[in-house]
């Protein structure tokens, strides 16, 4: 079962991925970091995340391939995609790969935050139905 304050941050970038574990860790969530989608699907492998929220240009695995992927292999993860390059095209591709949200880089400070907070009380509340069902 996940951590319910795990949070993967995937990227490519340290002073990025610097930033963002700091917002998060301010609130109180374990942080832990891949570079890559390759990494982030064995650390997912490793230790199961509540949430993803992942770069959309990184090398050997996209973002977007890295949205697929989960959304294939883990669907009851959710995933916020975040860029430097943002656009409404892009989050549109994003969401219908099956992103839960997407965060332009320029935003993160202000979004992060109000945009991860929502999407882990409704993953607890789904998760926490799943137990009572199962017994």
């Amino acid at each position: 079962m996940p951590d319910p304050s795990h949070i993967l941050v995937v990227d490519d970038s340290p002073t990025q991925l610097r930033q963002i574990q700091f917002l998060l860790e301010r609130e109180a969530f374990v942080v832990r970091s891949a570079v890559d989608g390759v990494q982030a699907i064995a650390s997912i492998e490793d230790n199961m995340p509540m949430l993803v929220v992942t770069d959309l240009q990184m090398p050997d695995m996209d973002g977007l391939e890295l949205v697929t992927r989960l959304n294939f292999q883990y669907p009851q993860i959710p995933v916020v995609l975040m860029t430097a390059h943002g656009s409404e095209d892009i989050a549109a591709h994003a969401l219908a790969k099956g992103a839960t949200s997407y965060v332009p880089k320029r935003d993160l400070a202000v979004r992060l935050l109000d945009t991860v907070q929502p999407i882990l009380s409704m993953a607890e509340s789904d998760e926490s139905y799943r137990r009572l069902v199962s017994c």
